[in-house]
């Protein structure tokens, strides 16, 4: 999450092009956001939910092998825990037997993990990477649409000579002569009414008028019931009030997201009860740290978010629905019995 609030602090900054590193991200992620919005005639938040779920499903394989780790680590516990009493070094006060007795507790252990076909390091964070990534992608699309969405390959190489020539109309549209442009892209959507005659003569090589008209298209796309979607929702000053309801509903799906993940963890997991404390606390805390970040980014970020956090309660209950525990635990003790006799028998031919 602090990389996010570090993302939004780089969007909001006057000729930002988005992070360096992330450009070739944007450009996938664009050309994909133009194919769905041409497919779905300029649905722009019908086309980032089909975002949204389409990633989720490509998640859903990395999810279900989580999963079976979970429940893997689980069925070892019992085994796990008669290891670690049997060299329990906390009540050793010798340093050099402490170290002898860890080493055996931790050859025990990977004796035990190469038995069972078990690697706990497979939980990973995979799907968590995989999920900050895309984030990335869709906030770079939501900030940056005009090179990357609409195409217009220019525009980053012209964008602080744009943001001179946009800045006077700006202050006098708003009665500020010290003002700065925040959110510079989405400000030119935000006021292309008034920006466009200018960036026309000013620069007729890169808003020409098909351009000039696909802009106009697509900003009319980012209005959802009424509500400007390019815009930072606000607890004062806001001219639109009911986009309070994006930091809101944020909020909610997130507690939402992590009370589902919280519960069906314990029914994995019943013994684990310390540490689904510590969990507890760490989900709970993340759900408000997004509401905080939510007033940093624009309602188009949140509305993802929003969508985000619904497609993934939908998905843990699936998956716990498909992938029972001790279903799952079951399955596994069998899948290792019989590989365990495979590895004995090729064993035997070898001799």
């Amino acid at each position: 999450m602090n990389s996010i609030l570090l993302f939004a602090n780089n969007a909001s900054s006057t000729v930002s092009n988005g992070i360096p590193f992330l450009k070739w991200l944007y450009w996938i992620f664009g050309y994909c956001m133009r194919l769905l919005m041409e497919v779905l005639d300029n649905k722009y938040f019908l086309a980032i939910v089909i975002f949204t779920v389409v990633t989720r499903l490509l998640l859903l394989p990395l999810n279900i092998r989580q999963q079976k780790t979970m429940a893997r680590t689980t069925r070892l516990q019992p085994k796990i825990q008669k290891i670690q009493k049997k060299y329990n070094v906390q009540g050793i006060t010798d340093a050099r037997e402490r170290q002898k007795m860890q080493q055996k507790l931790n050859e025990e252990m990977q004796n035990l993990y190469a038995r069972e076909g078990h690697n706990p390091m497979q939980m990973g964070c995979g799907p968590m990477l995989f999920q900050m990534v895309f984030l990335m992608g869709i906030i770079g699309i939501i900030y940056y649409p005009l090179p990357y969405v609409l195409g217009i390959s220019s525009f980053n190489d012209n964008a602080q000579a744009i943001s001179d020539v946009i800045l006077p109309i700006y202050q006098n549209l708003i009665g500020d002569p010290d003002a700065k442009v925040m959110y510079f892209q989405l400000n030119i959507l935000e006021n292309f009414d008034a920006y466009r005659e200018t960036l026309m003569t000013s620069f007729p090589d890169i808003f020409t008028a098909e351009k000039c008209d696909m802009i106009t298209i697509y900003r009319d796309s980012m209005n959802l019931f009424g509500l400007d979607m390019t815009a930072v929702p606000h607890l004062k000053g806001n001219t639109q009030g009911q986009i309070i309801l994006i930091p809101i509903l944020c909020l909610v799906t997130s507690l939402g997201s992590s009370v589902v993940s919280m519960i069906i963890q314990k029914k994995n997991n019943p013994a684990a009860q310390q540490q689904a404390q510590q969990m507890m606390l760490m989900m709970l805390m993340m759900p408000f740290f997004s509401f905080y970040i939510s007033f940093k980014v624009t309602a188009a970020v949140g509305f993802y978010w929003i969508i985000s956090n619904l497609v993934a309660i939908l998905q843990q209950i699936f998956i716990f629905k498909q992938y029972p525990p001790r279903k799952t635990q079951a399955r596994l003790m069998i899948d290792n019995t019989i590989e365990r006799r495979s590895r004995e028998e090729n064993v035997k031919k070898i001799k």
